[in-house]
């Protein structure tokens, strides 16, 4: 049916007061009515954003086909009608407001020049009185209200889509049941992901290896199929750190089809913090290997900080670190805390790239918290309160023109690390139970120079025991002298300062017939070298274990040499006193008449070394001697105790001891 005012319709100003329309009167007010206002709307702001031009609005034919045919079997019933109408109208005038002001944000209409909420809100206004129109207009039953409703729809689509005096293109597309403008449906649509994982993944088979846990960066946990330990496998081509030169702190690795296969390392992760003086001594390891690497040509450009392991033989890297060519942009790759900025920036790969990482793995084992992601600050390094540390922190943390390279940094470890040792010495001597000896002629003496500064100082320790030879005639003045002599010497070397205290014995006898013997050692920071001439000893107790460092010059010691006598044969032997070298026997210097060690001992914290004359080795049997140097408290209970055994045992002889102690 058509109304007779269908080309001017009235505009509703109010409720309807109007007497009741003839049926199907009402309805073609209400739309004509509701007609005028969108095209009122569409003037001012013009048509939607997201209606596309190219869909045309449905056939009238289409549309009076599909209400006609309702989805259910039943009519729908008049309120039915009723409220699919309403919620149509609400929809189209509530979308085309809310979209627009979305999209582009608050709009001035161009008729009234007040922003399109406002618009939206007159439009909205201005429906009330049609919509209530509606609800008081007769309803029409049957097919004939639902064929109106259906065209009253489709002329306010078709109203929508163009705004008068604007050219629209021409409609050539079938309309989009997904345009939720169009159908005054709100739906959404959720789409599954479009990029499939690429790469191996956990559970698969790859040559032979069953893939377990994925570590991340081309790593998996695996076991051969079938059976045998678990393993960690890389599964990308060619990496680059495979043609790396063996380390000892880099895993073992093997080829096995596509895979990568390491030697399983059998260690654990480091337990933080660590103590500075622990930290550092990882940090010395970690370093040598960033420099062997730059030596190859190869910077380290990204480490895993839980690689890093503690197993039996050391520290070991559960996985090697990635590395690139240097002066080469590395393969992108980020770790919060850990990752050079300059890598993260895609600049050239450096061998300060390194560095930086052994710094955020530092302050890690320091304070046992990653390094923030923003890097290091003043005020976060000043929270590390190791003495030293902080320091060397901020060098290897500074920007690229500013870090160490990884030589640098073994020479500030070196330097930072040169702490002085620290050693105590005592001594104790006796003129022994022999009646016919009214003089001790033992001698002994030390003394030691230290200084310290910026990198360390310097230590210099020397002790020496002198016996002088019994029966020869001012036997104590050779050995005072010799003991004098030694200790003053400016020479460098061992032989050279014994034979300078043989320079000092012969003057000081002025031709009188005398000698004595000599076991002497210079402690230089930690090493420690021999200079010994005759039957007095020396011997080191480091580790549990027990070594005497001299060789005895003396006749026993040649028939033992030869094999004509047994050690146990000439510990006790009437000839043990014999000796064969002496110092004030010689007055010209002679090759390897001194015995020194063929190269210096390191001393550990911890180690003792003993000088003693033959009147205690002769009398305190071998298994006692060491008992007593490795388990007496101090060096001084170490020699009171040698001196008593040696008493008790009758002490023919004279007896001294001299022990001194690494204590740090």
């Amino acid at each position: 049916m058509t109304h007779p005012d269908d080309q001017n319709p009235p505009v509703p100003t109010g409720p309807a007061t109007e007497p009741a329309a003839e049926p199907g009167e009402g309805w073609t007010d209400t739309r004509e009515t509701l007609k005028d206002l969108f095209d009122h709307q569409f003037e001012a702001v013009g048509p939607s954003a997201n209606t596309s031009p190219a869909a045309a609005p449905p056939e009238p034919a289409q549309l009076e086909v599909a209400q006609m045919e309702p989805a259910h079997p039943e009519p729908a019933s008049e309120a039915q009608t009723l409220d699919t109408q309403l919620g149509t109208l609400e929809n189209e005038s509530l979308g085309v407001s809310q979209h627009e002001e979305s999209a582009v944000g608050p709009v001035q209409t161009a008729e009234t020049g007040l922003p399109m909420t406002s618009t939206a809100q007159a439009v909205t206004s201005a429906t009330e009185p049609a919509i209530a129109d509606l609800m008081a207009a007769p309803a029409v039953a049957g097919q004939e209200a639902t064929v109106q409703a259906g065209a009253a729809q489709s002329a306010t689509d078709q109203t929508s889509m163009a705004a008068p005096g604007v050219p629209q293109p021409e409609h050539t597309a079938p309309p989009s049941p997904a345009d939720s403008y169009e159908t005054g449906a709100l739906e959404e649509e959720t789409y599954a992901p479009t990029i499939a994982a690429q790469g191996p993944q956990a559970g698969d088979v790859v040559s032979g290896y069953q893939l377990n846990e994925d570590l991340g960066r081309g790593w998996f946990t695996a076991n051969p199929v079938g059976s045998g330990p678990s393993v960690d496998v890389y599964v990308r081509p060619e990496p680059l750190w495979a043609g790396l030169r063996p380390h000892r702190l880099l895993p073992r690795t093997t080829q096995s089809g596509d895979l990568t296969v390491l030697e399983p390392v059998h260690g654990l992760p480091l337990t933080l913090p660590l103590a500075p003086a622990q930290a550092r001594e990882y940090l010395t390891e970690l370093a040598r290997l960033l420099f062997a690497l730059e030596k190859q040509g190869y910077a380290v450009t990204d480490l895993d900080p839980a690689s890093v392991q503690l197993t039996a033989d050391g520290l070991k890297l559960r996985l090697p670190p990635r590395v690139a060519r240097i002066d080469e942009t590395p393969e992108p790759v980020l770790r919060d805390g850990f990752t050079p900025p300059e890598v993260q920036a895609g600049e050239a790969a450096q061998a300060k790239s390194g560095v930086y990482l052994l710094g955020a793995l530092l302050y890690g084992w320091l304070t046992g918290q990653p390094l923030p992601p923003e890097g290091p600050s003043a005020i976060t390094l000043a929270g590390v309160k190791q003495s030293g540390m902080p320091q060397l922190l901020h060098s290897m943390l500074a920007p690229t023109a500013e870090r160490l390279t990884p030589t640098e940094l073994l020479d500030t470890l070196k330097t930072g690390a040169a702490t002085l040792p620290v050693y105590q010495v005592a001594a104790s001597t006796d003129i022994g139970l022999n009646p016919e000896r009214a003089v001790n002629e033992d001698s002994y003496g030390f003394v030691w120079r230290q200084s310290g500064q910026h990198g360390g100082g310097e230590v210099v320790l020397r002790a020496v025991v002198c016996d002088g030879m019994g029966g020869m005639a001012a036997g104590e003045v050779a050995s005072q002298a010799a003991v004098r002599g030694f200790l003053n010497s400016a020479q460098d070397t061992l032989p050279a300062q014994v034979w300078e205290a043989n320079a000092a014995v012969l003057a000081d006898m002025n031709g009188r017939d005398g000698g004595c013997t000599i076991s002497a050692v210079e402690i230089r920071g930690t090493a420690l070298q021999l200079g010994h001439v005759g039957d007095t000893r020396a011997y080191l107790a480091a580790g549990g274990q027990v070594e005497q460092l001299s060789k005895d010059h003396s006749y026993v010691a040649a028939m033992v040499a030869s094999g004509q006598m047994t050690a146990e044969e000439a510990q006790v032997s009437p000839e043990r006193n014999k000796v064969l070298r002496s110092l004030g026997s010689l007055r010209v210097p002679q090759d390897n008449y001194v015995q020194t060690l063929p190269e210096p001992v390191n001393l550990p914290v911890g180690s003792r070394v003993l000088l003693v004359c033959d009147g205690v080795w002769g009398e305190v049997m071998p298994p006692e001697l060491q008992q007593v140097l490795l388990h007496e408290p101090t060096p001084q209970a170490v020699a009171d105790r040698l001196i008593a055994l040696s008493l008790e045992a009758g002490a023919p002889d004279n007896v001294t001891a001299l022990v001194i102690e690494r204590v740090r």
